[in-house]
């Protein structure tokens, strides 16, 4: 597996479990456990993002590195969601 790929599967593993803390919150919103834990995966999620965009490129276009100065970089290739060349 490539540094890319390693990198796009931790973003993905991340959100994945933050998503899941969220829903479980909606029915539980008082369990400290579960908010702690989302607050962890919201953070490792965040530092996966910055890792992976420095390295590769930006995942969305609202973020910051979607952008480099006045150059729209969104377009430079490949895409977040494509495979390895």
């Amino acid at each position: 597996m490539t540094d890319r790929a390693k990198l796009m599967r931790q973003v993905q593993n991340h959100a994945f479990a933050l998503n899941e803390a969220a829903l479980y919150l909606d029915g539980h919103p008082d369990n400290e456990k579960a908010i702690a834990y989302y607050n962890r995966q919201h953070n490792l999620l965040r530092q996966a993002v910055c890792e992976y965009e420095m390295a590769f490129g930006p995942l969305m276009q609202n973020s910051e590195a979607a952008t480099s100065g006045d150059r729209w970089t969104w377009v430079d290739g490949p895409w977040p969601w494509e495979g390895e060349n």
